[in-house]
């Protein structure tokens, strides 16, 4: 539930109506029109603080001498300036724009005299920039016509670009453009455009790939909605090619390897920057190299067959040879390791140097001839059990990289760890493996951890397999076996610790056959569509929801609540304490509400005109003493 800041103060303006009458609709009419005034067309709101505040500062600091005229001190300023003295225009500026401060010519004139400043040292530097761009900002704000508008742009513009703020500066050179057409704003405006506007500032081929493609990239995004960018893309050489562009890339998909190409990106592509688009045409010449060679694995299912494993598919290109490893971190280590980010993911050589000297150990290493084909995919097998024989209890893992185990002087090298020619180590091909015909299954009930062992050959129960659950910390909580329908069950006091206590992970041992399950991961895996699943609940479960997400103070919310417990059954007669949590963590109501039906129960929360903004909170106890079981 979100709190967002109020637009409105209805309820003071209707108790003040009575007392102030007309006045208050002549008022409120006033302040319409004020409303209407459209604003300027460049708009930014932290140099409008930024000048307040300079401005504020300026009224404390300098004294204004009486009867003083801000034109007689402009006119002076200017002069100064053109004796090129900008120190002693500076008190004249100083004193202009606290005499008229809605004169933009004075603030023009702040903004010249310190941009023309030499500073002494780097707070004088940094205090005449900031003091430069606020005042610009502030001459073109309070500019009443169109020419001074485009005048203070312009001088904006000036400064910006003065201070390498190439963004800015083009904005402020192209509006003031559109109200005056100066001839120096308009070179000014060209020139920076050219070297800091819309262009291409790189390109790359994506030679690697199966389907080889170019891509340009652009110094801002490219035009959005419906735009078909085709027509500004040329393409000559063998090849089936597409166009696509996303973001700030535009990409030439359909090249082929080993060919040449000539890329044409015409002039005109459009930007989402208005009025600008590519100024001129970009040529480029491209060779689409043969793929380097490279290994990699196929997935990340890490639990083999035991009947009818062919070996650890590896994905080779254009290699004949392929450098394997493989690693075995023992039983005793592997709750650790499952728990670990480098659990099923690619490792580099310096995790692969560390693994065998902490956790594991290695097993085989050698070189496995492989198939060679120019620029295409080669699957092969690698026989885990022919290279390693016997499987012990744990988790494996292979790495594979392209070529032989070689040094610079052609021996086989004795270090483990396996670098590039810079010194930085190498990304290695990696698979995590179990190689098992056990198929686990684990669910918590109110009587236990429950276990079910089935082949993964047959889809049989297995009986006699040891069951052994650990807890977080690596300490064995019980150990049972699998009756005729592979079922184990673990007492209901084992599933309640808490903390290194809790259980963690499941394994099964069938003679030389052995798996393991992951407790704590959820029933599914959704984490490559970007969540991780809900863990089940164990008991009284609240769902807490409210009508909509977003509000305002002076409102009120209304607030649903489900109270279910582990099978999903409504639980009724049983209240249940709502406290409701300000953005700062403040609690800003408690209230026992009452079963309503079903298990559902409904609470009005009114929100004060004053109450912060931002995230609030509910939570749901069903004790008070205890740790909340719904939000």
């Amino acid at each position: 539930m979100r709190v967002a800041p109020s637009l409105s103060r209805g309820s003071r303006t209707n108790r003040l109506a009575p007392l102030l009458g007309g006045a208050l609709g002549l008022a409120l009419m006033l302040g319409s029109a004020f409303a209407q005034t459209p604003a300027k067309p460049f708009s930014r709101d932290d140099l409008g603080t930024a000048g307040a505040a300079m401005e504020e500062r300026l009224k404390r600091e300098i004294t204004l001498p009486a009867n003083v005229e801000a034109s007689r001190l402009i006119a002076a300023g200017d002069a100064a300036l053109g004796r090129n003295d900008p120190r002693a225009a500076l008190p004249l500026a100083n004193q202009a724009v606290l005499a008229a401060p809605n004169n933009p010519a004075a603030w023009r004139l702040m903004a010249r005299v310190a941009r023309a400043i030499t500073p002494r040292d780097w707070r004088e530097r940094y205090d005449m920039q900031e003091r430069a761009v606020n005042a610009a900002y502030l001459a073109y704000q309070r500019s009443r016509s169109k020419e001074d508008e485009a005048t203070s742009l312009g001088l904006l513009g000036q400064i910006f670009e003065w201070r390498e703020m190439w963004r800015p500066a083009l904005t402020a050179y192209r509006i003031s453009l559109e109200t005056n057409a100066n001839p120096t704003i308009r070179t000014a405006y060209e020139a920076l455009r050219e070297k800091r506007g819309f262009r291409l500032s790189e390109h790359q081929v994506d030679a690697d790939a199966a389907s080889p493609r170019a891509c340009f990239t652009f110094t801002e995004p490219l035009a959005r909605g419906r735009v078909d960018f085709s027509p500004y893309v040329a393409v000559s050489g063998r090849g089936d090619f597409a166009v696509v562009a996303e973001d700030q890339q535009i990409c030439v998909d359909g090249l082929r390897h080993g060919e040449r190409y000539a890329i044409v990106l015409r002039q005109g592509i459009p930007s989402a920057i208005p009025g600008e688009s590519l100024l001129k045409n970009a040529d480029y010449e491209i060779y689409v190299r043969d793929r380097t060679p490279s290994v990699r694995a196929s997935g990340k299912t890490y639990v083999l067959p035991r009947s009818g494993q062919q070996g650890v598919p590896l994905i080779s290109v254009n290699t004949d040879k392929v450098s394997v490893r493989v690693l075995r971190i023992g039983d005793r280590n592997l709750i650790n390791t499952v728990r670990s980010s480098e659990f099923m993911e690619q490792i580099e050589s310096s995790q692969l140097d560390r693994i065998v000297k902490e956790t594991g150990q290695q097993v085989w290493r050698g070189t496995m001839d492989v198939k060679n084909e120019l620029n295409k995919d080669v699957t092969t097998g690698f026989p885990v059990t022919e290279a390693t024989g016997k499987l012990e209890p744990g988790v494996y893992l292979i790495t594979a990289q392209p070529g032989e185990f070689k040094t610079e002087s052609g021996a086989t090298p004795s270090p483990d760890v396996e670098v590039d020619g810079d010194g930085s180590a190498i990304q290695l091909a990696t698979q995590w493996f179990v190689v098992s015909d056990l198929g686990l299954t684990a669910f918590s009930g109110r009587d236990g951890v429950h276990v079910l062992v089935r082949s993964l050959a047959t889809a049989q129960p297995v009986a006699d397999t040891e069951i052994r659950l650990l807890a977080r910390n690596n300490e064995i909580l019980g150990t049972v076996k699998t009756d005729a329908k592979g079922h184990a069950r673990f007492d209901a006091g084992l599933s309640r610790g808490e903390g290194g206590m809790a259980p963690g992970l499941v394994t099964a041992q069938l003679k030389d056959d052995y798996g393991f399950l992951d407790l704590q991961q959820t029933a599914f895996d959704l984490t490559d569509r970007g969540v991780t699943g809900r863990v089940a609940p164990t008991g009284l479960d609240a769902f807490l929801y409210a009508e909509r997400g977003v509000y305002r103070p002076g409102e009120t919310v209304y607030v649903s609540t489900l109270l279910r417990d582990a099978r999903g059954t409504a639980v009724s007669n049983l209240p249940l304490t709502l406290v409701v949590r300000r953005p700062d963590g403040m609690e800003y109501r408690r209230t026992v509400v009452a079963d309503q039906g079903a298990g559902g129960r409904s609470l009005s929360v009114p929100l004060l005109s004053g109450v912060p903004v931002g995230t609030w909170r509910i939570s749901a106890y069903s004790d008070p003493k205890r740790p909340a079981i719904g939000e």
